[in-house]
């Protein structure tokens, strides 16, 4: 009972707080989304990833297993989401949506305030690699599976590199691999960015979900994805991690952002590409407003065995 409650009050109720504070102050403010996203994306987590990356205390060692774990969970949730919806007789082109909605979490913006607040700052270094990972194979596969026939996917390959995203995770690994410190006038402002990074990603979360317009809800479809997300989506990750021989603490914290809600990056190539773009944005907004009642039960899992 009192591990449950630390959890409440320490990483759950925070979570909650400055999620609900965006969604309380969005409909008085109107703040612009995208100009909050812009912010977060080219600013402040670049900031965040290479002050965190740089400065901390893991051997860099400690990042291939997490790489190639990646790369696995990926190749086995994209064919889960697509094959159970050709078991349930839904319609083809939910397919490839299912998969990728399984399989990319919100590591970023949802998963790495988690895993500072559940896990502390010397765990960040994983949850940046799969951050950085995540979306390279969102950019990658997920642009293969979703341009439509006939179209030319390999040319929307550099949106990967289109954002400061995986400069900055290679400029902070290279920076820890050669024990570089950067001098205090650039070092001093990473850190006062990075330090923003939970509560504004947070508080974003929260005016997204304030701002979202849900139209249609498809009950069936959207059922099957909250299961997958947040039930066999932290199970397999949970599996894998033992198979792969993932120390325990490790595995903790990955089984943890596995059980994040779905990406919002997405959202964003089914918008390009015409392709389910209401469903996916739907199970955004919905697995984000339940993601803290999930993710706490995921952190209390992870602690007790």
């Amino acid at each position: 009972m009192q591990l449950f409650l630390d959890i409440v009050t320490k990483v759950t109720l925070p979570i909650i707080a400055l999620v609900a504070l965006g969604y309380a102050l969005q409909p008085r403010l109107k703040l612009d989304i995208g100009t909050l996203n812009r912010v977060q994306v080219y600013v402040v987590m670049p900031a965040f990833l290479v002050h965190f990356l740089a400065t901390g205390k893991q051997p860099l060692s400690v990042v291939w297993p997490v790489f190639y774990f990646g790369i696995v969970q990926f190749l086995i949730l994209i064919p889960l989401g697509w094959l159970l919806v050709i078991a349930f007789r839904m319609r083809a082109s939910l397919g490839p949506m299912m998969g990728l909605g399984t399989a990319y979490a919100n590591v970023g913006f949802f998963g790495i305030p988690v895993t500072q607040l559940a896990f502390g700052p010397d765990y960040l270094i994983y949850q940046s690699v799969l951050t950085a990972l995540m979306a390279v194979l969102v950019c990658t596969v997920g642009v293969w599976l979703l341009a439509p026939a006939g179209g030319s996917p390999l040319a929307k390959l550099r949106t990967a590199f289109e954002t400061p995203l995986i400069p900055s995770v290679v400029l902070g690994l290279t920076l820890r691999g050669f024990e570089v410190e950067l001098p205090v006038v650039l070092a001093q402002p990473m850190q006062f960015l990075g330090s923003i990074f939970t509560p504004l990603a947070l508080y974003t979360l929260g005016a997204q979900v304030a701002a979202a317009h849900l139209g249609r809800i498809e009950w069936g479809p959207q059922a099957l994805i909250l299961i997958l997300k947040f039930v066999l989506a932290p199970l397999l990750t949970w599996q894998i991690c033992i198979i792969m021989g993932l120390p325990p603490d490790i595995t903790a914290v990955i089984v943890v952002a596995a059980s994040t809600p779905v990406g919002v990056l997405v959202t964003i190539f089914a918008a390009e590409y015409k392709t389910e773009s209401e469903f996916i944005s739907t199970a955004v907004v919905i697995s984000t407003a339940l993601s803290p009642l999930f993710v706490t039960a995921w952190i209390l899992a992870v602690r007790l065995l």
